[in-house]
């Protein structure tokens, strides 16, 4: 399964950086995001559910590639930050990098995520009127885990490293809108909102899922 989404997520890549090498790099737009976010996690088994959200930031870069007048390829780079709680009905064993904890039934585990995150996708974008563009958007995301952390309220566990539950590799969606408003020239402010959700599993558990949800308020400067 998981050469399966690294052989996606290498096509893709083919896939976009052909068309963005195309023409000379003309009709690029570049921009910088700050988005806030809330993200929670949800598992498949009723032995564990979600019990809380955690609010976090999605900071860096994107660009689109203008393939028609209203319509884009679009990517970019950003680190993003995103977790949640989970709470174990049964014991649970905690894997950190200092040592494993036997958590007792109950046991509610705040999850920290650090990912840098690759999106993919196309970009809709209506006729310009007055000072204001509409913009739609649509595709997937490709994530690197880069930090996980955990905290167990009530068991004196606090940012301890997770490393080891939590899959390197995460693949979702996301659909977004919103609207651009030019201050001169080609530079606009952006004010939107994403959701994203999960394809794959955010931990190694074999024998139940979980997928990362979020809610972002996208903010934006496009050049």
């Amino acid at each position: 399964m998981l050469k399966k989404y690294i052989l996606s997520f290498v096509v893709a890549s083919l896939f976009f950086a052909s068309a963005f090498s195309q023409d000379n790099m003309n009709n690029i737009r570049l921009g910088i995001i700050a988005n806030p976010n809330v993200s929670w996690l949800k598992s498949d088994v009723s032995r564990i559910q979600g019990d809380g959200s955690r609010i976090g930031f999605n900071i860096g870069l994107m660009v689109d590639k203008f393939f028609a007048e209203h319509y884009a390829f679009t990517t970019g780079l950003s680190i993003h930050s995103i977790g949640g709680t989970l709470k174990y009905r049964d014991e649970k064993v905690l894997n950190a990098s200092s040592e494993d904890y036997i958590l007792p039934a109950g046991s509610r585990v705040q999850y920290n995520l650090q990912y840098l995150h690759i999106p993919w996708g196309l970009k809709f974008k209506t006729t310009e009127i007055g000072y204001t563009t509409f913009f739609g958007q649509l595709g997937v995301n490709t994530m690197i885990n880069i930090k996980a952390r955990a905290n167990v309220k009530g068991q004196n566990i606090s940012k301890e490293g997770v490393g080891e539950e939590i899959n390197l590799f995460y693949m979702g969606y996301h659909f977004s809108g919103g609207v651009e408003y030019k201050i001169v020239g080609n530079t606009a402010l952006i004010l939107g909102v994403t959701y994203m959700n999960g394809f794959t599993d955010i931990t190694q558990k074999s024998d139940e899922k979980t997928l990362m949800h979020c809610f972002e308020i996208r903010l934006g400067v496009v050049f």
